[in-house]
Parts: C-alpha cells; structure tokens; sequence
C-alpha cells in the first residue's frame, strides 16, 4: 500500500503521523510512504530523521490578522493545493492521512479533488481548523475526546481513537526511575516544563513555588525551563540560593531528555495542555495541573484541559489565576489520596489499542481504495 501523509506546524501534529507511519510499518512492512510538509516547519527535520521520504509544498496560516495576511494566506494555499496536486499525481497513493496544521489543507483538499480517500486524525478535543475543514471529504476522522465528535459535520465517520504515543514495553518503577534521574526515592515530586522552549508563566510559577519546596523536606521538583529561558532562571536561583540546590530533590534542567523516565518518576505534572502531553501523562496515570497556552490558535488548549478536569483526572489554571491560587498545586502535591483519583482516572482514560485502531482505519480505507483501482 502506498501512503501519502501530511501535517505540520508543531510537535503536535508531527509526532502522531510519525507514529502512525511505524505502526503501518509494523502492520505492513511493504507500505511505501511519503510525508508532505514545510520547507519551514519543524516536520522537515523530524520526518528526515526517520529516513521517511519528504517533499515540500507552499502553505501557510489562514488564522491571520488584516485583509491584506487572509489574502496572502489564501494564495498560498492555492498554491499549496497546486504543489500537492502534482505530487499526488506522481506518488499516486492509496490513501492520504492529515493530522492536522495548516500544511495538510493544501493537501487533504488535493486529494479530495481527486477523489483518492483521505483519513483525518485529529488529536484535540475542539478540533483545529483544517481538519474541520477537510471533514466533509474524509472517508474516515478519528478523534481522542468524545467532546470533538458534534464539530464535524453530521454524516461525517467518525471513529475514537485516543492519540498515538509509543510507550516502553517494560516500565520502569518510581523508585528505579527516580534512581535514574538520582532524586530522593521518598519525597513528592513535582514535574514542570513549559516544552522545549519554555513558557515565562510557569517558570515564574515554579520560582514562587520554589522556596516552600525547599522547605519542606517531603516535596521535590524536577523542572525543565526551556532553552531561552534556562540562564535567566538559573540567575535568579543563584542569587536566593548561592549554596546551589539540593540535587536529589529539585533539579533545574534546559529539557527533559530522558521526559519518558521522568514522566515514571513523578506524582504531579504542571504544565501546558496540548494534546500529545496530556496523552502522554495517560499514558503513564499521571495527575496534571494544566496551565492552557493563551497564544495558541482557536484556544484548543483551554478544551483540553477542560475535558481532562471534566473526567478528575486533573485540575485547570489559567495564567491569569497563578499569581492567587499558586498555593493550590503544592495542596494538590501533598494529597496522597487526591493524587491517587487523579492519577487512576488518568490511567482509565488511556486508550492503549488507539495506534491498533487508527491504523486498521488506515489499512481498511486504502485496502478499499486498491480494490477499486
């Protein structure tokens, strides 16, 4: 079978077809893919480091401000739809995949037009845009959240299916994972990242937060600041705590290398709410407190973190509220027992046969689409 799949933008869209491109693999290891992105995105470095063949198209943002940013949006997903058309007709697939981001537009549109069956995966519970645009051409959509299903259109198919993530067969206890990242065996521990660039509000969460961790010896931190803003943090540290920090319960990291380990290592999360880390935190039954991104397009963010409070699998903040109810996730970190709900429930809403399901999907509408050719 040949796939053709595309989107891009961010992490969050590019990891799950990454995901979904092995899982094929698995089911099929005759599958030929090819992976349509940005010469300026981030999938152009992840895709090519996966040695999975990749061709550029024009395409940008629509959800941009003036007349005169729509239109030049507008153009270039023309222009987009142009490029993919070509390289339709030449990979000729059985099925395209879109996982969202406004360089799957050009190309779930392509495919529309020329009638070759498209699979969308959306990984949100208030899906993004694009894929609400490309629904009504998709033979198939799969969604993470029950929530995302009534904002496509009503004849739509729609199938759920969490998000794909790649969890290690054998799992690590706490304490060997805590022993990994040399953290005290039996003290609380707080995780806390902002992503691979850092978020300044919940740095500036951590930094309030910081002084009581320090005092109370049952409480630990690991806590990744982002690459633009790790020196600036650790200044600010150095100047309260010119004897440095204890190791084995707070470390102050750039990036979590090792993210899967310290997932397994700690009973709290704090951190964005984008889809990909919270099926991650489910993955591993860890409690969340979720600080939604109030820069990102459509607010997906805020629907996220409101579907995981719905379930009590964690608790929402938003960056207005850090500066009066801080107090509230350290509270949260000493509640053995409302840790335990939190994490189970958490646990409960992992959908372990979701990359099983998304790709029977997959094989299904393109299996249906060889037969007729």
């Amino acid at each position: 079978m040949r796939v053709l799949l595309s989107g891009g933008g961010s992490g969050g869209h590019i990891y799950p077809a990454l995901a979904i491109v092995r899982g094929l693999a698995q089911a099929d290891r005759h599958t030929i893919f090819l992976y349509v992105g940005t010469n300026h995105g981030l999938e152009r470095d992840l895709v090519l480091r996966e040695n999975i063949a990749f061709r550029a198209i024009h395409a940008r943002g629509l959800l941009v401000p003036g007349i005169l940013g729509k239109a030049a949006g507008a153009a270039a997903a023309l222009r987009g739809v142009w490029d993919a058309v070509g390289i339709l007709r030449a990979f000729r697939p059985d099925v395209v995949v879109g996982t969202g981001g406004y360089v799957s537009g050009p190309v779930g549109l392509a495919a529309g037009l020329m009638k070759i069956p498209l699979v969308i995966q959306e990984q949100n519970a208030f899906p993004g845009l694009t894929n609400r645009s490309l629904a009504r051409r998709a033979s198939a959509v799969l969604v993470p959240f029950e929530e995302a299903v009534h904002y496509f259109p009503p004849r739509t198919r729609v199938i759920l299916a969490g998000n794909p993530v790649e969890v290690p067969q054998s799992r690590l206890t706490r304490i060997a994972a805590r022993q990994e990242l040399k953290l005290d065996p039996n003290a609380r521990v707080l995780m806390a990242t902002g992503g691979s660039q850092g978020a300044e509000a919940i740095n500036q969460l951590m930094l309030t937060l910081l002084p009581e961790v320090m005092a109370r010896r049952e409480f630990g931190m690991i806590w990744a600041t982002g690459k633009r803003y790790y020196q600036d943090v650790l200044t600010q540290i150095k100047r309260h705590y010119p004897q440095g920090l204890d190791s084995k319960r707070v470390q102050v990291v750039e990036y979590f290398y090792q993210i899967q380990t310290v997932y397994q290592a700690c009973d709290l999360f704090v951190g964005r709410a984008g889809a990909m880390t919270l099926t991650d935190c489910q993955a591993f039954g860890v409690p969340m407190v979720l600080i939604p991104s109030p820069h990102v397009s459509e607010d997906h963010q805020t629907r996220n973190a409101e579907a995981i409070a719905q379930r009590g699998a964690g608790m929402m903040l938003v960056e207005e509220q850090l500066e009066r109810r801080s107090h509230e996730v350290l509270e949260l970190l000493a509640d053995e027992s409302r840790l335990a709900g939190m994490g189970m429930r958490a646990a409960q809403a992992h959908d372990g046969n979701a990359l099983d399901r998304i790709v029977q999907t997959i094989l299904q509408v393109g299996g249906r689409a060889g037969r007729r050719s």
